[in-house]
C-alpha cells in the first residue's frame, strides 16, 4: 500500500485502509452498486484495482442481486465476498441474501455507507436508520464512526480484521460494517479533497505498511471432537444392528471424500441428499434412489436402522424425513460444523459440532478398534442395491425414445450429460426435488459442484446466486430454475450474460407456480379452478426469448428429449469455447400434465417395487 498518505483527505484515507485490510484478509471479490455516499469506498476500490491483479470487481445495478451474487460465490469458495452500497433503501435490499447466509452459515462482508449521525431523524435525503438494520441475521455488527483524526488508524484496521474473522469463524455468516461518511464541503470537491493530515497520524501503522499481512492475523481454526466423543460414536456404530449414514448438505469436496472413506471403512450404507455432492455419483455403499424406494415402504421392511449418523445439513426429501420420524431409532447422532439444530423431528440424541473432515478421519481410524455385531446393514444394502438396479434401468428407459421434454426428463438428461467438475445449481420448489428424485448417477469418477439456497428455501435471487457460484467454482454452471423464480430475478440475466464464468440457464416454464398443483389446495372442493389459478397458479403468460435477447444470452427452446440433449450439449460447448457465452434454454411444460406425469411414474415405480 502506498505510504504517502499524509496529505490525503481523512475520509478517503479510512476508505483505503478498509479496502486494503479486506484484501489482506483474503477477500478478492467485491460486489459494488453505484451510489454517492459510498464514493470513498468505491474510489478506494478503484485505486486498489490498479495495483492488485487478483481483484475481481462485480458491478451490480441492483443491490439485492449483488448480495445474492456474493452469497453464491461464498457457497463455492467458503471465502466471503465484500458488498459495497450507498445509504438508504440500497442497504435494505441486502436483507434476503443475508437471511439465507445466516440460515446456511455462508460468510459475507457487508460494507454499507451511511449518513452522519447529525442527519438522522431530520428529514435529510436518503437517510434511514441503518443501525443494526439486519437484526439477528448477521454474526456481528459495528457502526464505523465518521472518519476523524482523533481516532487511531489502527482502530480501522483492527475492526475490519475482526469483521473478516467473524464472517468465517464458525458459525460463519454475514458481518455488517456501517460506515458513516460526512459529505465534503463545497470548497473540497476535487477527488480526493486535499487536507493536511499530520505525519504522526500514520505512525501506529509503520509495521503494517512495511508488510502485506493483515493488521490482526487469525490463523485458521477448526472445532474438532475429543477422542472420547469419537470413541463413543464408534461404540454406538459398532453395537448397532443396522447403522445408517444420512448425509445432508456438504460444503466441499474434502467433506464428501472424508464421508465416503469413513462409510466404506465402517461398511455403513449411505442415503445422500442432492446437495451432499454424493447423490449423482455411483459411489459404493450409497442408496441413490431412496426417495423412490420409500414410495413403497414395504420394500424396506428389512431395513430399519437402529442408529442414524446424520452428517451435515438437512434434507430435501420429505419422504426421508417422515421415514426417520417413523423409525424412532434408538440413537440419532447429528454431526455438523455449525451449532444449528437440524432436528425438525426432535429425535437427535447426540449432537456433535465439528469440522466434518476432521471428525470423519478420526472416526475412520477408530474403525480398526471395533467389530460390528451384525451384517444386517450390509445384507439390507445389497437388497436395496438390487432394487436400485431395477429402478435405474426403468428410469433410463424414459430417455430411449424421442418424445416431448418434461420436467422429469430434463432433470434426468442434465444429470446424464453434465461434465465432471462443472457446477450444478438447483432452484427451490420443483427443480431441486426433481433432481433429488430422478437424477441419474454418473458412473465415471469425478465431482459435480452442487449449489442450492436451502437455508431459507426462497425463490428470490436464484440466478444471481448461481452467477456468483460460477465465479467461485471457476467452471461453467448449469442452473435449473422455474419460471417464477426467473421472473423474480429477471434483472440478474444481465449479470449472467456478463459473468466472468458462463452459465447454462434451463428455465422450466409451466406458466406459473408448478409446485402448488401438487399440494392439497389444488384438490380442495371449495376452491374453484379460477380461484386456484388466481391465488396459487399465478399464470404470467411470458416466454423467455425476449428476455434472453434483452440480456444478450444465447437462446434455444427444445421441445423433445432429443432436441434438449442436443441443445444442452451445444450450450456446454458454447460455455467452454475460446469465447465463452451463457445460454438460456427454455422448456415449456404444462402444470397439470406435469402432476399427472409424476403420479404415473410413481405409480409404476410402486408396481415395480411390489414385484
Amino acid at each position: 500500500m502506498n505510504t504517502g498518505m499524509k496529505a490525503e483527505n481523512i475520509t478517503f484515507l479510512w476508505a483505503r485502509l478498509i479496502i486494503e485490510e479486506c484484501l489482506r484478509n483474503g477477500i478478492r471479490v467485491f460486489c459494488i452498486s453505484s451510489g454517492s455516499r459510498s464514493t470513498p469506498l468505491a474510489y478506494a476500490l478503484a485505486q486498489a484495482s490498479t495495483t492488485h491483479n487478483h481483484l475481481e470487481i462485480i458491478h451490480c445495478a441492483d443491490e439485492r442481486a449483488a448480495a445474492f451474487y456474493a452469497l453464491g460465490y461464498a457457497r463455492a469458495q467458503r471465502i466471503p465476498a465484500a458488498l459495497i452500497c450507498t445509504s438508504g433503501t440500497a442497504v435494505a435490499n441486502y436483507l434476503p441474501a443475508i437471511v439465507e447466509a445466516a440460515q446456511d452459515a455462508v460468510p459475507m462482508l457487508v460494507l454499507t455507507a451511511d449518513r452522519p449521525p447529525e442527519l438522522l431523524d431530520t428529514g435529510a435525503n436518503q437517510a434511514i436508520k441503518q443501525h443494526a438494520i439486519f437484526g439477528e441475521y448477521v454474526r456481528w455488527y459495528f457502526d464505523m464512526p465518521c472518519p476523524n483524526e482523533a481516532i487511531s488508524p489502527a482502530f480501522v484496521l483492527s475492526t475490519i480484521s475482526h469483521a473478516c474473522f467473524r464472517a468465517v469463524n464458525t458459525p460463519s455468516g454475514a458481518v455488517h460494517i456501517n460506515c458513516q461518511f460526512r459529505e465534503r464541503p463545497p470548497s473540497q470537491q476535487e477527488m480526493p479533497a486535499q487536507e493536511t493530515i499530520p505525519v504522526s497520524y500514520m505512525k501506529p501503522l509503520q509495521h503494517w505498511l512495511q508488510h502485506t499481512f493483515p493488521f490482526t492475523r487469525s490463523p485458521e481454526h477448526h472445532t474438532v471432537p475429543t477422542a472420547a466423543t469419537i470413541h463413543t460414536i464408534a461404540q454406538i456404530l459398532a453395537s448397532a444392528k443396522f447403522p445408517l449414514l444420512a448425509v445432508g448438505r456438504l460444503g466441499s469436496r474434502e467433506e464428501r471424500d472424508a464421508v465416503m472413506q469413513c462409510a466404506y471403512m465402517w461398511r455403513v450404507p449411505i442415503v445422500a441428499d442432492i446437495a451432499s455432492g454424493l447423490r449423482l455419483h455411483d459411489i459404493p455403499n450409497t442408496v441413490t434412489y431412496f426417495d423412490q424406494i420409500l414410495l413403497h415402504a414395504e420394500s424396506l421392511e428389512a431395513v430399519k436402522p437402529d442408529v442414524v449418523l446424520h452428517i451435515g445439513g438437512s434434507f430435501v426429501s420429505k419422504r426421508l424425513r417422515q421415514w426417520f420420524a417413523a423409525l424412532q431409532a434408538r440413537q440419532y447422532i447429528l454431526l455438523d460444523e455449525t451449532p444449528f439444530r437440524h432436528d425438525p423431528n426432535h429425535q437427535v440424541t447426540m449432537r456433535v459440532q465439528s469440522h466434518i473432515p476432521s471428525a470423519m478421519n478420526m472416526l475412520y481410524k477408530a474403525a480398526n478398534s471395533f467389530h460390528t455385531e451384525s451384517d444386517l446393514a450390509v445384507q439390507a444394502f445389497h437388497l436395496s442395491q438390487g432394487i436400485e438396479e431395477h429402478l435405474e434401468k426403468y428410469l433410463a428407459k424414459a430417455l430411449e425414445d424421442d418424445h416431448d421434454i418434461s420436467e422429469i426428463t430434463a432433470a434426468m438428461l442434465v444429470s446424464k450429460h453434465i461434465p465432471s467438475e462443472h457446477g450444478l445449481f438447483l432452484s427451490n420448489s420443483m427443480p431441486i426435488r426433481d433432481m433429488d428424485m430422478f437424477g441419474l448417477t454418473q458412473h465415471e469418477s469425478g465431482y459435480i459442484h452442487v449449489g442450492t439456497n436451502r437455508g431459507a428455501s426462497g425463490i428470490d435471487g436464484i440466478l444471481a446466486t448461481a452467477s456468483g457460484f460460477a465465479l467461485g467454482v471457476q467452471q461453467p454452471v448449469t442452473l435449473m430454475i422455474g419460471d417464477l423464480a426467473l421472473i423474480h430475478d429477471i434483472n440478474s440475466t444481465l449479470l449472467a450474460a456478463k459473468n466472468p464464468v458462463p452459465l447454462i440457464i434451463i428455465a422450466i416454464n409451466n406458466n406459473g407456480g408448478g409446485i402448488f398443483s401438487f399440494l392439497p389446495i389444488a384438490k380442495e372442493k371449495n376452491v374453484s379452478e379460477e380461484a386456484f389459478e388466481r391465488f396459487w397458479g399465478t399464470p404470467h403468460n411470458v416466454a423467455f426469448d425476449g428476455i434472453a435477447h434483452f440480456a444478450g444470452l444465447l437462446y434455444e427452446m427444445p421441445r423433445t428429449t432429443r432436441e434438449f440433449a442436443t441443445a444442452y450439449k451445444q450450450a456446454l460447448a458454447n460455455a467452454t469455447s475460446d469465447s465463452p457465452q451463457s445460454t438460456l434454454l427454455e422448456i415449456q411444460t404444462n402444470r397439470q400434465n406435469n402432476v399427472e406425469a409424476h403420479k404415473q411414474l410413481q405409480s409404476e415405480i410402486i408396481s415395480l417395487l411390489r414385484g
